[in-house]
């Protein structure tokens, strides 16, 4: 099927080529686009054999060329004449193709454009002397001959090594896209697993209480089934933490560790999540301006955690965007002293007096699903503010005034980012 496919794709390829030609030498005889492309895709596609893609390469050209041919002088003969020795051309052309270029192990580039460029000239020969009933040509002819097929052998090369460039960029652009998320997924689930180990140490605590509960009740006459229902709670909330702890183990499996070892520059960093901002902000249709500036360069050792500090800090600060108005979200990366300050501000609708004090509580937040009416679970800015004080010993504040916009500043010393 998909040689067949191949085979089709050929055909309608050289077809329309054919039509970009001019005459050349003798009546009849021209010189067309289309043998570029046909050499082109034999190059391309290497499961096809040349032979016998050449032959009905040549048939599909010749019954189309005669339609066309017909249809100016209407008279059958003279347009056989005219169109048949495209067969022979294009039969010459898979034949010699097949011996000098698709049955040697050994292929590459430069035995390909040889190849064509014999192909070539050892073909329009054999079609010249066709239409001309010759077995001979003189020197001009030749020499002609020789340049169609050097210009057509280097149109060729030149199209296939832009076929080349172009598929190394797109690739490139793939494993860079690759990267790019694997950097966001990996921080992502780094930034869970920190937030998870946290909460094992909340999870020991229940079960601590839960245990001195059922002590209390079995050292006091109560009754036997508040002393059983005790016993039960303390062993669903063991059985709850082994099960948690494994799950947590079993992901920090997963991550690699290794990755943190490798240390990477703030400003790919900054670009990896520009380009998720701006793709995010695109597909929301969100008017909203981004202004990121980099004061100073310089390499992070624990970039995971800081790409999760960063990225929480940018998308709270969209979704505080009202969208009544052109939004602007800044993000500012300077040193002071022996610190790197980060300030993330937006234009939003800031925050109440009120919730100042409470924002970087687990499970604090004012957003909501408006078609659901779910709250978020809230804990963006308790991991945030977890990160910055536990991993790099920095500090994190918030400045707000309602209607006019939020401004968080994070502070992390210099030892802490480079160790």
């Amino acid at each position: 099927m998909e040689k067949l496919k191949h085979t089709a794709t050929v055909i309608i390829g050289v077809v329309i080529a054919s039509q970009i030609y001019f005459n050349f030498l003798i009546k009849n005889f021209t010189v067309a686009f289309s043998v570029v492309i046909f050499s082109v895709f034999l190059y391309s596609y290497t499961e096809l054999n040349p032979i016998i893609t050449a032959i009905i390469t040549g048939v599909s050209i010749t019954l189309y060329r005669s339609i066309l041919v017909y249809t100016t002088n209407t008279n059958l003969l003279k347009t056989i004449k005219i169109t048949t020795p495209e067969i022979a051309f294009y039969t010459a052309y898979g034949l010699i193709f097949y011996f000098l270029y698709y049955k040697i192990k050994e292929k590459n580039l430069t035995k390909f454009i040889l190849s064509t460029f014999c192909c070539d000239f050892i073909s329009n020969v054999l079609e010249i002397s066709i239409r001309t009933q010759i077995t001979g040509e003189n020197s001009t002819m030749i020499r002609a001959l020789l340049i169609v097929a050097c210009v057509r052998s280097l149109m060729a090369l030149i199209i296939l090594i832009g076929l080349k460039y172009y598929k190394s960029f797109l690739i490139k652009e793939e494993h860079e896209e690759r990267y790019r998320n694997l950097i966001l997924l990996t921080s992502s689930f780094k930034s869970e697993i920190y937030f998870m180990n946290k909460n094992a140490s909340e999870v020991e605590d229940v079960m601590r209480k839960s245990f001195s509960v059922y002590e209390i009740v079995s050292k006091n006459n109560y009754p036997e089934k508040l002393k059983d229902l005790t016993l039960d709670i303390a062993k669903d909330v063991h059985e709850i933490k082994k099960d948690y702890l494994r799950v947590m183990r079993g992901l920090e499996d997963m991550s690699n560790e290794k990755i943190d070892n490798e240390h990477m520059n703030i400003k790919d960093i900054i670009d990896i999540l520009k380009i998720d901002t701006r793709d995010y902000i695109n597909s929301a249709n969100m008017n909203i301006e981004l202004d990121f500036k980099i004061k100073e360069n310089f390499y992070v050792s624990q970039h995971f955690y800081l790409v999760s500090i960063i990225k929480n800090l940018i998308f709270n600060a969209i979704e505080a965007v009202d969208d009544t108005k052109k939004g602007v979200v800044k993000l500012n990366i300077e040193k002071e002293s022996d610190n790197y300050i980060f300030t993330v501000s937006d234009n939003g609708t800031g925050i109440n007096k009120g919730d100042l004090d409470f924002i970087f509580n687990p499970g604090f937040s004012t957003k909501y699903n408006k078609e659901t009416g779910n709250i978020c679970r809230g804990i963006g800015l308790t991991l945030v503010k977890d990160l910055v004080q536990d991993v790099f010993k920095g500090s994190i504040t918030v400045q707000s005034e309602k209607n006019k916009g939020t401004t968080f500043i994070v502070k992390i010393p210099e030892n802490s980012l480079r160790r």
